[in-house]
This record gives structure tokens, C-alpha cells and sequence, in this order.
């Protein structure tokens, strides 16, 4: 595992996995202020999702324990929003948070500008950043424990709700091609095939926690037939 140290965090839904890419419409202040940093100094920053088992802190919604490296491929300005393209690489654990400057007192939809809230601080004598970071360790790339027999079994128990998981995909901005059980892939597309079923799974934070933990393609597996056997049961109970 490699140390980051001071990773900025943008704070989200748990609808990003690894190998993928996403487009970000970026209003807030705070996450103005990381994107012109991470652009200026061209560094990554981390994609997570908020824990709703923690309390907020100064107003701000806490980071939950896994996320997603992010790196930014592309950017413009629309208005007064920033439109980001961003491309995903290997997981992180969250071993130290670092809160922001100021706490989060806007009322409304009228946000001030990053100026603004700078001199706010600067005016307390308060120094820091405006959104969340963290001291993290990156985690090496999942391990490919599979064989072929395990990954067609993958693909056929998952085939009844292809549709259903190609649409949850879609939802949450991501393309998933179903494969066919059978054929011969690539590790990296069996990979990034896996992430994205992930992605189409992750109904919870807590579900996509336990993905982002697994350390094999069998974990990743088996965290997404036991979530897709959740579906199936909701399917089947609605029916009833």
C-alpha cells in the first residue's frame, strides 16, 4: 500500500467503482477550490461516498472508510459550474480525516465564492482548505483469484436481471456491455466488467463498502451474487 497524504475528497453516493470514468458538474465552492488545486498541481483526488452511520462534523457530511482514486482527464467552465471528465484507478482506505476551514453555514442555493469564503477564514485567522481531505493508503489492484468456470457461473447467475443491472449502470452514468458465459476475456475486461456489475449492485453504502474491501475477484463475487440475491428476493416479494 502506498501513502497519500492530504488526498482531497469529493463526497458523494456510492455509485463509483474502479475502472471507470464519470462526468462531475462541480457548483460548491469548496469543490471549486479542490478541482482548481488538483488541476494547478495536477494530482488526483478521492471519490467516496458519505457514512451515514456518522454524525456530521461542523455541518459537514463525514466520508465513509473506502473510496476511489479519481484523476481529472478533462474540464470546462459552464457558467458558473465546472463540467469535469474524470477516469478512476486503484481504492483507498481513509486512515485520517482532515475537516475544512469553515463549517457549512449556507443557507439556500446562493453559494458564496470561493473568495469570499477565503476571506471569511483569513478575517478568524484561520487557515486551511474548504473541503474535506485525508491522510489515506492506496491499495494495490484487486488480485485475479478466479478460474473461467467461476466467472461463467458469475455471468449466468447474474443474467435474469441483466437489465435490471445495465439500467442501475446507466443510472448512475456508467455503460455496461453484458458479456456471455463461454467466451474467453481478457483479465482486464472481466475486471472492469466485475466493477461495473459492482456498480450496477451497490444499493447501499454498505454494499459498496464491502466491494471496494474486497481484496479478490471471488470477494467481489460473491459481495455481488449475495446483492444481487437481495434484488431477487424485492423482485420476488412485489410480485407476490
Amino acid at each position: 500500500m502506498t501513502k497519500v497524504s492530504g488526498l482531497p475528497l469529493f463526497i458523494l453516493g456510492p455509485d463509483f467503482m474502479p475502472l471507470s470514468t464519470t462526468t462531475l458538474r462541480v457548483f460548491e465552492p469548496r469543490y471549486k477550490q479542490m478541482m482548481d488545486d488538483c488541476i494547478l498541481n495536477r494530482l488526483p483526488f478521492g471519490y467516496i461516498s458519505i457514512d451515514p452511520m456518522k454524525e456530521d462534523i461542523g455541518g459537514w457530511s463525514q466520508p465513509s472508510k473506502y473510496g476511489v482514486i479519481a484523476n481529472i482527464e478533462e474540464y470546462e467552465e459552464s457558467g458558473s459550474n465546472l463540467i469535469i471528465s474524470v477516469s478512476s484507478g486503484n481504492r483507498f482506505i481513509v486512515n485520517d480525516v482532515i475537516q475544512p476551514v469553515l463549517e457549512n453555514n449556507i443557507v439556500g442555493e446562493h453559494f458564496p465564492t470561493v473568495d469570499e469564503l477565503l476571506l471569511r477564514a483569513e478575517q478568524r485567522g484561520w487557515e486551511g482548505k474548504l473541503y474535506i481531505s485525508c491522510e489515506a493508503e492506496e491499495l494495490l489492484p484487486i488480485i485475479h483469484n478466479h478460474d473461467s468456470e467461476e466467472f461463467d457461473s458469475f455471468i449466468d447467475f447474474l443474467y435474469p436481471i441483466s437489465n435490471l443491472i445495465m439500467v442501475s449502470c446507466m443510472y448512475r452514468g456508467q455503460t455496461l456491455d453484458f458479456l456471455d458465459s463461454g467466451v474467453d476475456y481478457s483479465p482486464t475486461e472481466e475486471e472492469v466488467f466485475l466493477w461495473k456489475v459492482a456498480t450496477g449492485l451497490s444499493h447501499s453504502v454498505t454494499v459498496q463498502q464491502q466491494m471496494l474491501a474486497s481484496n479478490t475477484t471471488t470477494e467481489l463475487m460473491q459481495v455481488s451474487i449475495e446483492a444481487a440475491t437481495d434484488l431477487l428476493s424485492i423482485i420476488s416479494s412485489e410480485e407476490q
